[in-house]
């Protein structure tokens, strides 16, 4: 008889431990039920802007889209340098450019559309001294090299 009393004792003892835990545990289940429908919520909000924003169109970002070519120059000073970059800022094709100037070697970074050769071609109408033939000193994809004399 004290053996069923010492159980049924024991039990209860461990029945109040158990429902205290599950009580704890049911409390971290709900926070992270929480947590989980607020990413949900923060998801279709995006989904919704996305979609929303999608109607007036993207802007393209010139610099992501377009064709890199540097135009390295040799044998030019820095006032010929910066006509030389205000002249191809206005060739057809060209979205931006960003010149380096060294008296060693200076560089003009063109971003544009189409190939090398096609922004070439737009460079010798647009600055057809600087870019004639005679003074192109190599041509390779993303890169054009000029020697000034």
């Amino acid at each position: 008889m004290k053996k069923i009393m010492i159980m049924c004792a024991a039990l209860i003892l461990f029945s109040f431990t158990t429902t205290r835990a599950q009580a704890i545990l049911d409390k971290i289940d709900r926070a992270t039920n929480k947590a989980d429908r607020a990413g949900h919520t923060a998801d279709r909000t995006k989904s919704t802007g996305d979609k929303i924003l999608g109607l007036f169109g993207k802007k393209k970002d010139g610099a992501a889209s377009a064709t890199k070519t540097t135009v390295k120059l040799s044998g030019v000073d820095f006032a010929t340098l910066k006509s030389l970059n205000e002249k191809l800022q206005t060739a057809k094709g060209v979205e931006s450019t960003k010149m380096k100037y060294s008296a060693s070697g200076s560089s003009i970074t063109l971003y544009h559309a189409g190939s090398t050769s096609d922004i070439l071609k737009a460079l010798q109408k647009s600055s057809p001294d600087v870019f004639a033939e005679k003074n192109i000193d190599g041509m390779d994809d993303g890169e054009i090299s000029v020697k000034l004399k």
